[in-house]
């Protein structure tokens, strides 16, 4: 049986779906220089994943045999729901 992530406790894991199986909460994850806010809940391995800025591409970096583990970081025991993105003034005003 796979043990809960406690709040604010991070894991590295190749998998995000295996890795957040049974969790319930919002995380913050990365994996190759891109960070992403991701919700866990009952029934759901990955309720949303969301992309957060850009990714960071360093240089003279080696590439490795294989893919990157992922970087698992739990952020809040609440399912956070992100049903619209915000839209800047700029946008508004068009609309």
């Amino acid at each position: 049986m796979q043990t809960k992530l406690p709040l604010n406790g991070t894991i590295q894991h190749p998998d995000l779906a295996e890795a957040l199986r049974g969790e319930n909460g919002t995380f913050f994850c990365q994996q190759g220089g891109q960070g992403y806010i991701v919700t866990a809940a009952e029934g759901f391995s990955i309720k949303s994943l969301r992309p957060v800025g850009r990714k960071i591409v360093e240089a003279n970096v080696l590439m490795t045999a294989g893919p990157e583990p992922w970087a698992i970081t739990k952020i809040s025991e609440d399912v956070l729901e992100f049903s619209s993105i915000p839209q800047s003034p700029r946008q508004q005003r068009a609309a």
